[in-house]
């Protein structure tokens, strides 16, 4: 098990972007609400609210060079392409041990000019391969890889970690609740910045995260996304067309039955879940479209039975079955697959882990990413 010493040893290495070695990996006890304690203990509100100073000092850009995004998701991310990281070093903030396992923060900046934060999981033996790991609403990379008080995440991020993978999990930007990261979307697009650009750029950068720390190039590599982190991780795939093994947990509904159930009409007074992409029809949800965009690429979803933001009468299975339709249509029904497990709004693993694995180490997985030069931008 990771350690779960105090915390005061973790916070003095947030001071600034000198390197600080310790042998151990802590989070403090959070007794069923982590968030509440991670996000300030660990510098992530005053990290986010950051970016509102940045932006008065006049220091964020509508520059994009990076990736090549598909003209159907460009309105989504007001831009041709992804941000691309500064070529600025990056700045290791932390870096910790656990058991079969290290873990280093680092933090840099997106040529948009708004800094990201993330941690880096690394394998004490040899590399299999790199993950790409997308946590969701009010988590945190550092819970992702504790072992102690799990949250919706289970501590994928150390499983991962101690099954041969370097593990890249990005901070996604928000404090906890939609409200903050609806703000900040709000606030970096009147600077010309997108927000969800921004969350998927980050999580696009960990081959260079991983090159840069490791040495390591040219690993197979495989993306996780889970709740709010299997949405990026679907606009990712359909956004680039990179053909990566893609494991969606936590996410599979229709859009329209979910706006129109008591979740939503009970909480008129609440907000609980952002809708800006829905504007000039650009919603790219799961379904039969984006698996158009997104068909070749392996992908295996997840879902607990118990999660009530993505039950039955919500559309899951139907949802699938439009994802499935569009695989099988075009000769890949293979490379298509979910696991329905009993439990809540949460991570498994137990068949997505070896799914994802066998897709990594297949010869067939040059072979689908190879595909990706097909596709039309």
């Amino acid at each position: 098990m990771i350690s779960r010493r105090a915390l005061s040893g973790l916070l003095m290495t947030l001071v600034g972007p000198s390197s600080v070695t310790g042998n151990t990996l802590a989070l403090s006890h959070c007794q069923g609400s982590c968030a509440n304690i991670d996000l300030p203990a660990l510098g992530y509100d005053k990290f986010c609210r950051s970016f509102f100073d940045m932006a008065a000092g006049g220091k964020l850009r509508a520059v994009a060079t990076g990736p090549d995004i598909r003209r159907a998701m460009r309105s989504l991310f007001r831009e041709r392409r992804l941000y691309r990281p500064s070529r600025d070093e990056l700045r290791i903030l932390w870096r910790g041990t656990a058991d079969g396992f290290s873990v280093v923060k680092v933090e840099f900046d997106l040529e948009c000019g708004v800094p990201v934060r993330g941690c880096l999981g690394i394998p004490d033996g040899a590399f299999k391969g790199l993950i790409l790991l997308g946590h969701g609403m009010a988590s945190t990379p550092e819970r992702c890889f504790d072992d102690a008080d799990k949250d919706y995440m289970n501590a994928l991020g150390k499983h991962l970690c101690r099954d041969g993978y370097v593990v890249w999990c990005p901070y996604i930007v928000q404090i906890g609740n939609q409200e903050s990261q609806n703000n900040i979307a709000a606030m970096l697009a009147s600077h010309g910045v997108s927000a969800h650009n921004l969350s998927c750029a980050s999580l696009d950068a960990g081959e260079i995260v991983c090159r840069k720390l490791t040495g390591a190039s040219g690993l197979n590599v495989g993306v996780y996304g889970v709740s709010w982190g299997a949405f990026l991780a679907l606009h990712l795939e359909a956004a680039t067309g990179r053909m990566r093994p893609t494991v969606v947990s936590g996410y599979m509904r229709d859009e329209s039955k979910f706006l129109t159930s008591s979740v939503i009409s009970k909480n008129l007074g609440i907000e609980l879940a952002a809708y800006i992409h829905f504007a000039s029809s650009r919603a790219k949800y799961a379904g039969r479209q984006l698996a158009g965009l997104i068909c070749p690429c392996p992908l295996f979803a997840e879902i607990g039975s118990h999660d009530n933001a993505n039950a039955m009468e919500l559309g899951r299975d139907e949802k699938f079955a439009e994802m499935q339709s569009v695989y099988t249509s075009a000769g890949h029904s293979d490379l298509i697959d979910i696991d329905v497990f009993d439990g809540v709004h949460e991570v498994s693993g137990k068949r997505a882990r070896p799914w994802l694995y066998d897709r990594l180490a297949s010869p067939a997985y040059q072979q689908t990413s190879r595909l990706k030069n097909a596709i039309v931008l």
